[in-house]
Parts: C-alpha cells; structure tokens; sequence
C-alpha cells in the first residue's frame, strides 16, 4: 500500500483557503432574520406563507417582549389583517381551563377558560395540547369562525410552543381557503366574482372549485362546468383537456366552427400562442400551472393577453387537465 505524501501548508495559505469556503465564520453570510423582511398579515395566501410568518411572530415576542407584542398582534395590519391574526392559547391537559392570551376578533374572550371548544372534528384545545405533546411545532386542522364571513369554516393554522409570560402556551395563525371540498360555496367562488375583480388568487380558487366539481361528479359535472352562471359569466368560463391537448369540454360558446368540433383551447402549433411549446405536457407534469399568452377575448371579441391556471386531475382514472383564465385590460399591442 502507498503511503499518503504530507503536505505542510503555509498559515497565509489556511487563511486563504478558509476565506474562500467559510465565509460565515467571518460574518459574510449571516441567516436574514424576520426583521429583515416585510411579513404582513394581508400578504398571506398559502400554507407556506403561514408557517413563515408564524416562526416570525414568535420571533416578534423575544425581540420586543408581552406587552408590547399584545398591543401590535391587536393594533398593526402587519400582524392583523381581516380573517388573518396572530393568536396565542394555553397549552394544558386541563382542556376545560385552557386560555387564549391573545384573540384579536374578541379581546374580551382573553385570560379567561374557554370551556370546551368542539367542531366537527373534536375539542380543539385536547387536540392543541396533544399535537405539543408530540412536536414543538406543527400543524392543526380544525373549523373555526371566519371573522370575515361569519360562519364556521375549516381553518389550517401554524403552532408553535410558546412561554407566554410563565405559561406554556402555543402561537399560531391559520389560513381559511375557500377552494377546499367544504369551502367551496358558489356564492364566494363565482365566474362572475372572478370577472369583478379578477386576480391570481381568485383564478386558483376558481379552477380548483370546478376541479373538484369534475372529480366528485366526473362526466355529469360537464355540463353545468360548459354552462351555469357559477362557471360561466361574459369572458370567464372553464374548459376541459386531455393531456393529449384535445379539448373535451368548453363553456366558451364561440368554440365550436361550423362543422361541431371543439376548437383547441391551448394550441401548440409553432404559429400558435405559445410558439411550439407544448404546455399541456407542463400542465400535466407540474400539476398546476399559470399560462400566460394572447388570445381572443369571447366577450369582446379583441385580441387580448390572458393569464390562465390548468389543473390536473383523474376522472374514472384518466388524467384531464381543467382550466379557466381571465382577460387583462386593453387589446394586445402590436
């Protein structure tokens, strides 16, 4: 066997070496603390979004202490923001004395024992106190009342243990969707909303809710997706592929020349929106995808640019892709 050849290097040699793979220890590559970012309450649209802003709230309490988080998880729109807040319970086998600290839609409710909280699913502070039995940080699902509309609707929120002034507490906030199977109400989630005021967001609800209408009902779902005023409103409406890219269901009534075939709602020719590139295979792989390119407005029969959102699902097995888009202002420049 050969001997490994030792090599002595020079201290100006280590020095150069370690500034070249370690730069942290010389402080030129710190973490970025919450401090360093924006995190508001009204930006918070996804499960991640949560959770981060969660660990920054916690963060939030060592920086400034009780008092002083009490009155900014009440008072300032970054940590308070319509259905979003930050709240604050006990965490204790004693279900029946357990505690909120802080709850900002009802600070009258704050210090004193809740008594049993049930939803549908069970108490709600038996199952805060067994999830930090086990983790010292996760996630509760439960159905709460959505300050916003009034009514009890399932709640995902972020925990995380907490020693609230002497008290093991946790400190969380959640998130209502409205595209989830018992939040899908079609007074919230409308083609007509969405053609209001159309946004991401709302397209993603939209499609979703119409997703899972196909899936529940699979090919009897199609034709109130082609033609209700839930689905369809002006230049909004939904439309159904396979992953072949050959259209199966629209609700755009211009669709359909003369001799009674679908037209292609996202066409991959080379002349095509989207110059040759085959995004319903992007859609398929991805799951969900925005798609961004200009096509004719049916409502105002313009060129327009269209941002539109495609998921993928399985109806009796078979992978479909179901879509919806909205128009922006203005006709497409030359």
């Amino acid at each position: 066997m050969k001997r490994m050849m030792k090599y002595r290097l020079s201290p100006f040699l280590v020095l150069l070496i370690l500034l070249c793979v370690a730069p942290q220890a010389f402080g030129a590559d710190e973490p970025v603390s919450c401090s360093d970012h924006s995190i508001n309450a009204h930006a918070l649209l996804t499960t991640g979004d949560v959770q981060v802003f969660v660990q920054c709230a916690h963060e939030f309490v060592q920086q400034v202490g009780f008092e002083e988080a009490r009155r900014a998880f009440h008072e300032d729109e970054r940590w308070r923001s319509g259905p979003t807040y930050v709240f604050v319970d006990e965490v204790t086998a004693m279900r029946l004395d357990a505690r909120a600290f802080i709850f900002p839609p009802d600070p009258s409710l704050e210090g004193q024992p809740w008594g049993p909280l049930i939803d549908a699913y069970g108490d709600y502070y038996e199952e805060l106190y067994r999830v930090m039995s086990v983790v010292d940080e996760g996630w509760l699902y439960y159905a709460f009342r959505n300050p916003a509309t009034g009514r009890d609707e399932p709640k995902a929120s972020y925990v995380k243990k907490i020693d609230w002034d002497g008290v093991p507490s946790a400190i969380g906030a959640g998130i209502y969707r409205r595209d989830l199977p018992g939040t899908c109400e079609a007074e919230e989630v409308n083609a007509m909303q969405l053609e209001a005021a159309p946004s991401a967001q709302r397209l993603q609800e939209f499609v979703r809710c119409a997703a899972m209408e196909l899936e529940s009902s699979g090919y009897f779902a199609v034709g109130a997706l082609s033609s209700y005023p839930r689905w369809r409103n002006q230049s909004i409406y939904v439309f159904g592929l396979d992953t072949y890219g050959n259209p199966l269901f629209s609700g755009d009534l211009y669709s359909q020349p003369w001799w009674g075939a679908l037209a292609p709602e996202l066409n991959d020719h080379v002349g095509g929106p989207f110059g040759g590139r085959d995004v319903v295979s992007v859609g398929n792989a991805f799951g969900e995808a925005f798609l961004y390119y200009s096509t004719r407005n049916p409502f105002t029969g313009m060129l327009q640019r269209k941002v539109t959102f495609v998921k993928r699902i399985l109806v009796y097995g078979l992978p479909i892709l179901v879509g919806a888009g909205y128009y922006l202002d203005g006709e497409e420049g030359p």
